[in-house]
């Protein structure tokens, strides 16, 4: 029996035994063999693009090098003992380096300029995907591909209606000059993303560690997978061919 080529594999932050958001949790994304990485991003007082997934006051008061410094960094942090923060132009240029795309979850909208500066700076419009905050960025930047999120529990009448629902959150998408659909797998069927297609949309799920559940995605012929179980999704590809 023949079957679509296997969803691309998104190493979900924090996938392996380094904490999340660190460089060396980046690394480990990478050394796993995923296709992409996902990193959280938060901008600080300077405007310095960190990876970190919550807030904190300190992003507020610090500049990085200021945030950066061992007992501050650990104020957010006890893992911040043995690892520094990282920034996303650090992170831009390891994925350059190691061939790697990039999946880059904006935390807020303060942080959205100052991410496509650092992604300018570096010319990486080429290997980085935005799934986060995206106000305004495919109405001023046509080379950056950014994903429409769609809400992560449907109400009643878009259970109902789904077929409808698909519809009409694929064409709002395509409308609204995105690359596609990045939705939570629980509400993602086999009709969205047949619209999704149709309309030349991909669509990609997060976060997906059952192996019941990432087979059920990759059979509806969705694009990519962001998970923390990135080696069973490597097996899952190999007993494929």
């Amino acid at each position: 029996m023949n079957h679509r080529p296997f969803s691309l594999i998104c190493a979900h932050t924090g996938c392996g035994t380094a904490p999340d958001n660190t460089m060396a949790s980046f690394m480990e994304g990478i050394a796993m063999g995923s296709d992409i990485v996902e990193v959280d991003l938060r901008v600080t007082k300077d405007g310095t693009v960190v990876l970190m997934h919550d807030h904190s006051p300190l992003l507020d008061e610090m500049s990085f090098e200021q945030l950066n410094q061992l007992e501050n960094r650990m104020k957010i942090n006890p893992a911040y003992e043995f690892h520094t923060i990282a920034t996303l132009d650090e992170i831009l240029e390891k994925a350059r380096t190691h061939g790697i795309k990039l999946n880059l979850d904006i935390k807020t909208e303060a942080t959205i300029q100052p991410t496509i500066r650092s992604i300018q700076r570096s010319e990486a419009e080429d290997l980085v995907f935005i799934t986060g905050c995206s106000n305004g960025i495919t109405d001023s930047y046509s080379g950056i591909k950014v994903l429409y999120n769609t809400p992560e529990d449907l109400t009643e009448d878009e259970e109902r209606e789904y077929a409808s629902w698909s519809r009409a959150i694929s064409e709002s998408a395509h409308a609204g000059g995105y690359f596609g659909l990045n939705m939570d797998y629980k509400t993602c069927r086999r009709e969205v993303v047949e619209e999704a297609h149709a309309l030349g949309l991909a669509v990609w799920v997060y976060t997906v560690d059952d192996e019941e559940a990432i087979c059920n995605m990759n059979e509806i012929g969705v694009d990519e997978i962001t998970t923390n179980e990135v080696t069973l999704l490597k097996q899952l590809r190999a007993q494929r061919g």
